[in-house]
């Protein structure tokens, strides 16, 4: 007789098949359940993220709006470099602002020195101690304040040809000192100052009378017409010998090249050279006349043979902002020298000088003015 598996009945019987398959469904209802939970809490924090990531990230800094370029994540981040010497930019890529930059002087500078700028009056053009006054160049005559009588100032080491002479006032204590020098190089005090400064009402007595005595044609070649003279600047003086109740030019006796040699040191030059004739338009070999142009000028002028004439338009060559003329003197002092021009509009001009340090300024009776620097 088969057995019939099915009648038979174990032990310990399993449970019914239909308990089996009831437990199976309730684990995968759970399974199905956590993973619906879980796709619910994972859209959840998807849109939190994606309102967030409008606002701004968790450490509080602000995303860059979509037309803001982001920085390269590669670039290494910057950091502060040690200062140098070097510009860190071409000045010449660095657009005008109308600022000037820093660490680049506002103002030029020339030979180390800083400069500012001044206001004269133009008409100052016709003082000064390197005034040109010749037939083009007339004078527009000084002051009467600024003149003084050698008489009573005078040193006792040279001679007057008339009590009532004047001279510009800066200048006696220099023609004392000249002639002082003088009188104890060469053991002489009979040097005389035969002319000096004259107005316009003497200067034309003096070339009335010499066109009477010699004529229009020779008086045109040795005596200026008025207006035109040297004399009128009071910064000049003639000289001669007197001795025995005569005088002489200083070159026709001995003894007296010390004087012609060494004025330049003291500021003054030969106004009316025998060898620059064509150039002053005179003759004047009458006396040995000299003219104050100041110190470093007298000894420039000496060194280069030049004239007053060629001086002046000499120094047109160094306009400021361009190459200034230097020069070192014999006591070592050294210069700077520049001209400005005066052109232009309105009654007065701005003359560039430096900050620091002692300068002068001159017009050249041209147009212009000559500033110069001791440095």
């Amino acid at each position: 007789m088969s057995k019939n598996y099915e009648d038979y009945t174990p032990i310990n019987p399993m449970p019914p098949r239909r308990r089996k398959n009831s437990m199976l469904s309730f684990v995968q209802y759970s399974i199905v359940v956590l993973l619906v939970l879980a796709l619910i809490v994972s859209g959840v924090l998807f849109m939190v993220l994606h309102k967030t990531s409008n606002h701004g990230d968790p450490s509080g800094n602000p995303i860059l709006p979509p037309t803001t370029a982001v920085p390269d994540e590669t670039e290494p981040p910057k950091v502060d470099e040690p200062e140098t010497d070097e510009p860190e930019t071409d000045p010449s890529d660095i657009p005008e602002t109308g600022e000037p930059i820093e660490d680049e002087p506002s103002e030029p500078t020339f030979g180390g020195e800083e400069y500012g700028e001044i206001t004269v009056q133009k008409s100052d053009v016709h003082k000064g101690d390197l005034i040109l006054v010749s037939s083009n160049n007339p004078v527009v005559y000084p002051d009467q304040k600024d003149l003084v009588a050698f008489y009573g100032n005078k040193a006792d080491s040279y001679q007057l040809s008339s009590a009532n002479m004047l001279i510009h006032k800066d200048l006696i204590g220099i023609i004392n000192a000249m002639m002082n020098d003088f009188s104890a190089e060469a053991d002489k005090n009979d040097v005389i100052i035969w002319t000096s400064y004259r107005d316009e009402a003497r200067q034309t007595q003096v070339y009335n009378d010499y066109v009477a005595q010699y004529g229009e044609e020779a008086a045109g070649k040795a005596v200026s017409k008025p207006g035109e003279s040297d004399h009128h600047t009071a910064l000049g003086i003639a000289l001669r010998v007197y001795a025995d109740g005569a005088s002489y030019k200083l070159s026709e006796v001995e003894g007296y090249d010390w004087l012609m040699d060494n004025c330049y040191k003291y500021g003054f030059v030969e106004r009316y050279p025998s060898d620059k004739i064509d150039l002053t338009g005179l003759d004047y070999s009458t006396s040995y006349y000299i003219r104050y142009v100041g110190v470093p000028h007298a000894e420039v002028m000496k060194k280069k043979n030049f004239c007053l004439e060629e001086y002046v338009i000499f120094l047109k060559n160094y306009q400021y902002g361009t190459a200034h003329f230097e020069f070192a003197a014999e006591d070592g002092t050294a210069y700077e020298i520049y001209y400005v021009s005066a052109a232009g509009e309105g009654d007065t001009v701005t003359v560039p000088v430096p900050q620091n340090g002692a300068y002068t300024i001159s017009g050249d009776n041209m147009g212009g003015f000559i500033v110069t620097v001791q440095k």
